[in-house]
């Protein structure tokens, strides 16, 4: 599944639609307020809640981010140190789902890690000509369910890309 995002979710309460390469709308992301951490709540076209991220951004320190399901669940949780201001590599630590990570400025890779190795489950990139931030999340629905990749797409936007 290819998604498209070219709004961006950074004002609190403003919710915008995660569509299909063919237009087609998929989810509703709408930021929460929260005093200390980002959260991002993804919602299917009717309105029912599907998953929810929860990341704490810092600097220099330690960076955490979570991923549970509409019942509270974790499915993912990354806890990492940042060595300059963006991720390079990140590890799952806790969760049902172990992801490793690569990100770089422009893409990021997510694979899935489990007894047959590693298998690439979410591809996103950021594209370079357009007039609003726009991110292609390509997501192997075979492989993950695609409300935890978009919401591994939209981590990568936060992580790598905050003054935006």
């Amino acid at each position: 599944m290819r998604i498209i995002i070219k709004q961006k979710y950074f004002t609190v309460g403003a919710k915008f639609e995660i569509k299909t390469k063919e237009g087609q709308t998929v989810f509703f992301a709408e930021r929460q307020w929260d005093r200390f951490m980002t959260n991002v709540v993804l919602f299917t076209p009717d309105g029912a809640p599907i998953a929810r991220m929860q990341s704490e951004l810092k600097k220099v320190f330690t960076s955490w981010f979570s991923i549970s399901d509409a019942r509270g669940n974790q499915v993912c949780v990354i806890n990492e140190k940042l060595p300059f201001l963006c991720f390079r590599r990140a590890v799952s630590s806790q969760g049902n789902l172990n992801f490793k990570i690569k990100a770089g400025p422009f893409h990021m890779k997510a694979y899935l890690l489990d007894s047959n190795g590693k298998t690439l489950a979410v591809k996103a990139r950021k594209k370079l000509l357009s007039f609003r931030d726009t991110y292609v999340i390509d997501i192997d629905e075979n492989r993950i369910n695609p409300a935890y990749g978009v919401l591994v797409g939209l981590w990568y936007d936060l992580v790598c890309h905050p003054s935006h």
